[in-house]
């Protein structure tokens, strides 16, 4: 009879050896074109402040040491291709002559904030309040502040992950092209969800208590393995298309 924990350690690695890698195909394909064109900036942008709940809340709530180290590196590798966007993105030349006939209020109102940005800072915005709301609720008390900011954190990191593919399918299907990005990033991420959710659910025998405390988490991982399938299909359906 295998030990559960040989079991639920070997999914583990799968799982940390595919989050390693999840990265570099997309990282690699933007440098080779210098351009992250095809790729939503909104995805990614959402995709690192899910991370930085994840870490949060896995560290509160003393989880696995995988359920710690991944995120942690997560975050590293949303740094570099965040940072792509930065270095690639297109520095148009000013037409002056065109400018000075635009009214100056036309010129205001493009120096307003990208919306992915806004939609991080009402996300930020919207767990603050249910982080100071919930420091005052009897659920509080009862459960402890510490597990309580962590399950809080855990459930806006599955959250904003659930919603941060949301953008990149809308772009694909607006652009009816997946140009741009790399389809090997999403099948070693579909991967990674579910040795991920496997490691947690074979760890142990799946108590109430034990699936209560990482149902944040294998709400988050288990979630997006759908819309990650989405993105998939896309690729199918939108072959040989271009931008």
């Amino acid at each position: 009879m295998v030990d559960a924990t040989v079991v639920s350690e070997f999914f583990g690695y799968v799982s940390l050896a595919c989050w390693v890698f999840v990265l570099v195909p997309q990282i690699r394909l933007n440098y080779q074109r210098k351009s992250c064109e095809g790729v939503s900036l909104a995805f990614y942008t959402l995709w690192a402040l899910g991370d930085l709940f994840n870490l949060a809340g896995a560290i509160l709530d003393n989880l696995l040491l995988t359920a710690i180290v991944l995120p942690a590196y997560y975050i590293l590798t949303d740094i570099v291709v965040l940072g792509q966007f930065y270095a690639y993105c297109p520095r148009c030349p000013i037409d002056e002559e065109h400018m000075e006939r635009q009214p100056l209020i036309a010129r205001t109102d493009k120096k307003s904030m990208p919306w992915p940005i806004k939609a991080v800072l009402a996300v930020v915005a919207v767990v603050f309040c249910i982080v100071v709301l919930g420091l005052y609720s009897e659920w509080i008390v009862q459960m402890g502040v510490r597990r309580a900011v962590a399950q809080l954190c855990g459930y806006s990191s599955a959250a904003v992950y659930l919603s941060a593919y949301v953008p990149q399918i809308l772009q694909n299907y607006r652009l009816k092209s997946t140009e741009g990005l790399s389809a090997l990033m999403f099948v070693v991420v579909t991967v990674a969800n579910i040795t991920y959710c496997l490691s947690i659910l074979t760890a142990q025998p799946p108590t109430h208590e034990y699936l209560s405390k990482y149902a944040s988490w294998l709400l988050g991982a288990s979630g997006t393995i759908l819309l990650e399938l989405i993105i998939l299909y896309q690729f199918y359906l939108y072959r040989g298309n271009s931008n």
